[in-house]
């Protein structure tokens, strides 16, 4: 048993670079933030083996996987890990070494060896232990973006604000043309507003509106009604009442 612990330290001496989890007596990792955090919650596993691989390109499968410190004890075949925080999807990672550890066995859990991935992110500023289960090799691709996603970022505009009063609650419908509804962001020491396109309004039915602003739009005051549960919509597009079938 101790040539086994020997045979898995003098592994770890040689994969583990100094700084980054090297075999060396057991400590609590520190930064100048320390102080004013609570202790990050320390497991030591016994550790089954360690070795150096081929660098090579991972990323996150799904989720945000947690990320971990770990510190080597020196003299036996030990590793505390500590969770430092969580690894980003749709990045690419570089893994560099392998760990296998084993885990203690509880009244309702069995042991298990569970192997962890030290990932570096490609600029450097990421880096830590992964759960080799949660990765997947290759570089991460970006998701695609749908014409609805496109449209949902299009950028907003300001206006001044001519006037803004709350009205009593009324009903409102719409004919023709469907109209688009709108978020609005009030500026808190000027007169303006930014309207954002949120959609169009359903079809068929009964809107009711509560508040009304007058903006400076095109070099005209154009009249926003504010309907509920929805947005802003440009008053000359709703018709007063109720829908009817007959509309």
């Amino acid at each position: 048993m101790m040539k086994k612990v020997a045979m898995i330290a003098a592994a770890a001496a040689m994969v583990l670079p100094l700084g980054l989890g090297a075999i060396a007596p057991t400590t609590v990792e520190t930064t100048a933030m320390a102080a004013a955090k609570v202790a990050a919650k320390k497991t030591t596993y016994t550790l089954v083996s360690v070795k150096n691989i081929k660098k090579a390109a991972y990323h996150v499968k799904t989720g945000k996987p947690a990320l971990y410190s770990a510190a080597f004890a020196a003299d036996k075949a030990k590793v505390t890990m500590a969770k430092k925080g969580t690894l980003a999807g749709e990045k690419t990672y570089n893994v560099t070494k392998q760990i296998v550890i084993k885990t203690k066995a509880t009244k309702t859990v069995k042991a298990k060896k569970v192997t962890y991935a030290y990932v570096k992110s490609t600029n450097g500023k990421v880096k830590g232990w992964v759960a080799l289960s949660k990765l997947a090799a290759g570089k991460a691709v970006a998701k695609k973006t749908t014409k609805k996603a496109a449209a949902d970022k299009i950028a907003g505009k300001t206006y001044t604000l001519v006037s803004a009063a709350k009205i009593k609650k009324a009903a409102f419908h719409f004919k023709g043309t469907t109209p688009a509804y709108f978020s609005g962001k009030f500026a808190a020491d000027k007169a303006k507003v930014t309207l954002t396109k949120k959609g169009l309004l359903p079809q068929s039915k009964t809107f009711y509106a509560t508040k009304k602003i007058t903006i400076k739009q095109n070099k005209k005051n154009v009249k926003y009604l504010y309907v509920t549960n929805k947005g802003w919509v440009k008053a000359s597009l709703l018709t007063a009442g109720k829908f009817m079938a007959a509309d």
